[in-house]
């Protein structure tokens, strides 16, 4: 009996660890961008000017260029719309998929007049930017 109290209670600490619901990692922070990719070539990150994505709940930010993000979380991949009311996206909507681990974020946007991206890839001759970004401020 003496054996089996502590094994339980090990057992039982540990059960009650895995069942511990961990937060969901979330958009909201500043974003740098690491590495990107538009119509199927490597598009410099020197090209965002230093640039942030700066996301809250339902806005974002990107050097000047601002709008409105809605998300849709349950779809795989998820799905990200962004309606761009200042600077030069103003009265447009980008779709959008995204990937989202606790540091990094890769959103891949169609920036023409096709559907929304199905896959985190840009086909050559597109109009897809594929973003990788890094978490910089929560």
């Amino acid at each position: 009996m003496r054996r089996f109290l502590p094994a339980l209670l090990c057992t039982l600490a540990l059960a009650a660890c895995a069942s511990t619901p961990h937060p969901a990692p979330t958009l909201v922070g500043r974003w740098t961008p690491v590495t990107a990719q538009l119509s199927g070539q490597d598009y410099p990150a020197s090209n965002f000017q230093g640039a942030t994505l700066v996301l809250t709940a339902s806005t974002y930010d990107f050097g000047g260029d601002q709008g409105t993000v809605s998300v849709n979380a349950t779809t795989a991949p998820a799905q990200m719309d962004i309606h761009g009311t200042v600077g030069p996206n103003a009265g447009r909507t980008i779709l959008a998929i995204y990937r989202l681990t606790t540091d990094q974020l890769t959103i891949c946007y169609n920036l023409g007049a096709g559907p929304r991206p199905s896959d985190f890839v840009s086909p050559a001759g597109s109009m897809v930017l594929l973003v990788h970004y890094q978490r910089t401020q929560p």
